[in-house]
């Protein structure tokens, strides 16, 4: 992208929007919810009608109107201020800069990245199919190996209750003897209530973790569950039995 109203757009994104998103961003971290966001509708109204309008970039404009849609739930306290939702929030604020550095570096968004954006935005309000489908009792993947219990994450996103239960109960059914590993691999996002439901377990169990990226690594890091739990080199590991 190089012509004139381009270039004018990714001016301003840099020097006017972005200061304002992390001044917004700094107040949802701080607690100030409803001071964060509406410091971030103003910047996040702008882009989503600016780039409406320009050829190539209606990918952002549509991520923009799904994270504004998200903010206005937390605004009006339909969705609660959980760690969990700020920490959505903030993932898909960042989410809308990330697609418009992609269309300036690469002439066009990562499309796959968009999706998976809005997914997991619409699962946590309980509006997409993911979400209806996230508790089901198919979410895990079991292989039994010489070094430990191998748990796979066959969700996308890991943040309701029930996925929860499923986890907890069965790392409850293995013995204390052996290691027990959380392949993330291909998980997008993982709440922090479900680790915190894991951490009481991991005085018993060896509860080793792998496969960690995206906003799921984002999340054990800054609640600072490595120092809970242990990581593991990622490997490639053959499926087990559906739990």
């Amino acid at each position: 992208m190089s012509d004139a109203l381009s270039e004018e757009f990714f001016a301003e994104v840099g020097d006017k929007y972005y200061p304002q998103v992390l001044e917004g961003l700094e107040k949802l971290g701080a607690g100030e919810v409803a001071a964060g966001i509406e410091i971030l509708a103003r910047p996040l109204h702008t882009i989503k009608g600016v780039t409406g309008f320009m050829p190539g970039f209606e990918a952002a404009s549509h991520l923009t109107h799904k994270v504004e849609s998200f903010l206005k739930k937390l605004q009006a306290e339909t969705l609660p201020h959980s760690a969990d939702n700020i920490s959505l929030a903030a993932y898909g604020v960042n989410s809308v800069f990330a697609v418009i550095e992609q269309i300036r570096d690469a002439g066009a968004p990562d499309q796959g990245e968009i999706d998976a954006v809005c997914e997991v935005l619409l699962a946590a309000t309980g509006e997409g199919q993911q979400g209806a489908k996230s508790g089901g009792a198919d979410c895990l993947l079991r292989e039994d190996t010489p070094a430990g219990t191998v748990l796979r994450i066959s969700c996308p996103r890991m943040h309701q209750k029930a996925q929860a239960d499923q986890l907890v109960g069965a790392i409850l059914s293995l013995p204390q003897t052996a290691p027990v590993i959380l392949d993330l691999t291909g998980v997008k996002s993982f709440g922090s209530s479900v680790w915190e439901d894991l951490a009481g377990l991991a005085g018993m169990w060896t509860i080793r973790v792998r496969g960690l990226s995206g906003a799921a690594r984002e999340t054990f890091y800054t609640w600072e569950f490595d120092a809970v739990f242990q990581l593991e080199p990622e490997c490639a590991c053959p499926g087990g039995e559906i739990l």
